[in-house]
């Protein structure tokens, strides 16, 4: 059974049809000079972290982006660990300091920050949303370590569910916490929700955790069975918390979960002696090792750690040579397309655009995704969704356009998208009215670097704010996006 960072104490207490055409394409990260890697987390942007061993024997963090593996370094002691990274590529995870003591810490901008530095003895940071929320755990005093949630310096003692021990390995954009704590007598996952610690129950057993948590609450997790025999992982969802099964063996965790709720984790299966990663999705489970393309047949997928919302895969296997390393798994489908960015004179490839993938008919975002625009305006991301759904584009100061009724087959590009954008949105509301004037009258004669700039009042992109942008807004006057 193979166990990520930060579970392992823990562990030692617990004794269908959409993945017909998908494939997966296997990156393989290779090490820091050690002779192994493991996965923990990827990002929409297929920003990988994780931790290896070095050419010295020692442990770091890692951030995989753009190709480079990057090794975080230390808070000066002689390891680290990297668990989590958010959508901007802030890195969380824990070292040893100079003192010999474990710290929580955030890597960003190529410099690592002692989060632990205030606290007066260990802490373990698991889990960063988009906003730079940490949660983990830490000492509470009296050698007694509490789940937490520090936000811009302030920490937040979680409690627990009446014992005396708790953890919380995940947090998403809206603030809600996801771990395990104590109750009275045994230890249950639990959902956090604005300081209220719901516990979320167990399969039957005595013991369950929950380890991630997607933007719709719905939080997965293990949980031992009735006998405390078995484990399996779970999905929780509204009040229900219900069993993804296995691979064919006893066993099975989940590790990750993404806004479209699919899940990934690992299983044993029967007369195999490894682990198998897996892709739940839809009330089905599948070994990721079977849909892996031609060109990755060589690699062995023994655990699945994370799942963007986009597709990509943070996944820990077996290398061609026999070696444990990370991996970065790549669906073979996404989309593509065009965006015009109408009455604009500026670089193209400095505007980010928010393409969403929505359920058809309805406003509700199952993927979004910000897109930088190649000089020709083309895009293209990794997507993994099959059906029939809605997609939406929406720059900075340009009205929302929207795509209705578009086919995701899963076992391809869904090419030939094009977007062209209404210009003078200077608020980003979705609609050119008199607050769109009053920005631009606000900013006026402003260029990079004048106290009233605002970028969105450059409409045209040509650097200053001035009449040329007025007519662009007058032009498109009372025009209004997509909802």
């Amino acid at each position: 059974m193979r166990l990520r960072p930060g579970l392992v104490a823990f562990m030692t207490l617990l004794g269908g049809a959409s993945f017909a055409s998908l494939t997966y394409h296997v990156i393989d990260l290779g090490t820091l000079g050690g002779t192994s890697s493991n996965a923990t987390a990827v990002n929409s942007a297929g920003q990988l972290v994780g931790y290896s061993t070095t050419a010295s024997g020692a442990t770091h963090a890692f951030l995989y982006s753009g190709g480079t593996l990057t090794d975080l370094g230390t808070l000066g002691g002689g390891y680290s660990f990297a668990t989590a990274v958010n959508a901007s590529g802030e890195v969380v995870g824990y070292s040893d300091t100079a003192q010999g003591v474990d710290h929580a810490f955030s890597y960003a901008g190529g410099q690592m920050t002692d989060v632990g530095s205030s606290r007066s003895s260990y802490s373990y940071a698991y889990g960063v949303n988009w906003s730079g929320q940490i949660c983990g755990v830490a000492d509470a005093g009296s050698s007694i370590f509490h789940a937490f949630l520090e936000s811009q310096g302030v920490w937040t003692d979680l409690g627990t569910l009446g014992g005396t021990y708790s953890e919380a390995y995940a947090v998403n954009d809206l603030g809600v916490v996801v771990g395990y704590g104590d109750t009275a007598t045994q230890s249950h996952a639990f959902s956090d929700t604005n300081g209220v610690m719901t516990d979320l129950g167990t399969l039957g057993g005595t013991v369950s955790y929950a380890v991630a948590v997607n933007l719709s609450g719905q939080a997965v997790g293990n949980s031992n069975l009735v006998g405390d025999n078995f484990t399996h992982g779970f999905i929780y969802s509204g009040t229900t918390m219900s069993d993804v099964g296995t691979l064919g063996g006893s066993e099975s965790w989940a590790l990750g979960i993404n806004a479209s709720g699919e899940v990934v984790g690992y299983a044993d299966k029967a007369g195999d002696a490894v682990s198998h990663g897996f892709l739940y999705s839809g009330g089905s489970m599948i070994d990721l090792n079977s849909i892996l393309d031609a060109a990755s047949m060589n690699y062995t997928i023994l655990e699945a750690d994370w799942i963007a919302d986009d597709g990509y895969i943070a996944a820990t296997g077996l290398a061609p040579d026999g070696q444990d390393h990370a991996f970065l798994l790549t669906p073979n489908a996404g989309v593509a397309g065009t965006v015009t960015l109408q009455d604009f004179t500026g670089n193209v490839t400095l505007v980010p655009v928010t393409i969403e993938i929505r359920t058809a008919g309805t406003t509700n975002v199952l993927q979004r995704q910000t897109v930088y625009l190649n000089p020709d305006g083309s895009f293209s991301f990794p997507c993994s969704l099959v059906g029939t759904f809605d997609v939406a584009a929406k720059a900075p100061h340009w009205l929302r356009k929207k795509i209705s009724g578009v086919v995701f087959s899963g076992n391809g590009i869904v090419s030939g998208l094009g977007f062209s954008l209404i210009n003078g949105d200077v608020t980003g509301d979705n609609v050119i009215n008199l607050a769109d004037l009053i920005a631009i009258s606000a900013a006026w004669r402003s260029t990079p670097g004048s106290a009233n700039w605002n970028p969105n009042a450059d409409v045209n992109g040509d650097g200053v704010v001035n009449l040329a942008d007025w007519i662009v807004v007058s032009r498109n006057w009372r025009k209004s996006g997509d909802l």
